[in-house]
């Protein structure tokens, strides 16, 4: 991990890496986040896309978030990944073909086809921008 320095709390460093509490992720946590699903999401639809009906598994965020220690991460790293991950779901979408679009594929969570899972991706970009954000705020001392 590139640490922080310890002297500086109010570091970039110490800030991306603060929880408001112990249930609620970092600013960075939901940015390795972001990037671990859509390095996940880019394959399962490209599966989608290609095979008939496949059967495909995902990660407990919440367990992977541990295991792959992504508030350990140096941030640039976490940067890096996300920008990889955007570039490779990406060339996935291009490549994707009209008719695929409707393929489905099977989840623990039920059946989705190739878009659902685009608009799966577009959502976890967003929705995670948000929820980072609001975690900087929060751990500023700052609302809104």
């Amino acid at each position: 991990m590139a640490t922080p320095d310890p002297g500086d709390a109010d570091s970039p460093g110490h800030v991306i890496r603060r929880r408001p509490d112990p249930s609620t992720w970092s600013a960075l946590e939901y940015t390795a986040h972001v990037a671990d699903v859509l390095d996940h999401l880019g394959p399962a639809i490209r599966r989608i896309s290609v095979e008939d009906e496949p059967t495909i598994t995902f990660f407990d965020n919440d367990e992977r978030a541990v295991q792959q220690a992504y508030n350990d991460m140096p941030r640039a790293e976490v940067l890096g990944w996300l920008e990889l991950a955007c570039e490779d779901l990406a060339s996935i979408l291009d490549a994707t073909n009209a008719d695929d679009w409707s393929r489905v594929g099977h989840f623990e969570w039920g059946d989705r086809t190739a878009l659902d899972m685009a608009r799966n991706a577009v959502h976890e970009g967003s929705h995670h921008l948000r929820d980072a954000q609001r975690v900087l705020n929060e751990v500023r001392g700052r609302r809104g």
